[in-house]
């Protein structure tokens, strides 16, 4: 530690593994569900939040395009509620967000990166169809000495996903 800040060396690695476009560009008009996913876990250790943090990432991204964007508060809600919270609300779109991997490690004594691999998914409402989907993973690097997270990965490879579809 240098003065009263932790030294970072803030590298981090991103990965789209997976993406399927949308046909067209979203309307800037639209409306979003996004889905609370259940917690983050790694080798049988639960992040606790970590399911809330993450539906706050597309949350925020799409929110730099958009006027309404709520987010669920049913922990794991299915595809199918989900789809008949946002009919209910009038909102035209449901992302459905998943993590796929967390993993919170003491990267600055360890050199083990902190890593999350998501799948974001976005349905049209009215028909339930597949608008756009992606997995995406991130990593830091083992260059960080202290004060990084998973929750730090996640706001560039939503942004990543979120950002061209309009």
């Amino acid at each position: 530690m240098f003065g009263s800040k932790p030294l970072r060396i803030t590298l981090k690695s991103y990965c789209l593994d997976a993406y399927t476009p949308p046909a067209t560009h979203l309307d800037k008009s639209a409306s979003f569900y996004v889905t609370l996913p259940e917690d983050g876990q790694y080798d049988g250790t639960v992040y606790p939040n970590s399911g809330s943090m993450t539906a706050q990432a597309p949350r925020a991204a799409l929110l730099v395009h958009l006027d309404k964007v709520v987010v669920g508060t049913t922990k794991g809600e299915d595809l199918t509620a989900a789809l008949a919270q946002a009919k209910q609300q009038g909102l035209s779109n449901v992302v459905q967000t998943s993590i796929l991997n967390w993993e919170d490690r003491a990267t600055e004594w360890s050199g083990i990166p902190d890593k999350i691999t998501l799948k974001l998914a976005i349905y049209d409402v009215k028909t339930g169809a597949v608008v756009s989907s992606t997995v995406t993973s991130a990593s830091s690097k083992w260059g960080t000495l202290g004060g990084d997270h998973p929750q730090d990965l996640l706001p560039e490879p939503t942004k990543r996903f979120v950002d061209p579809l309009f």
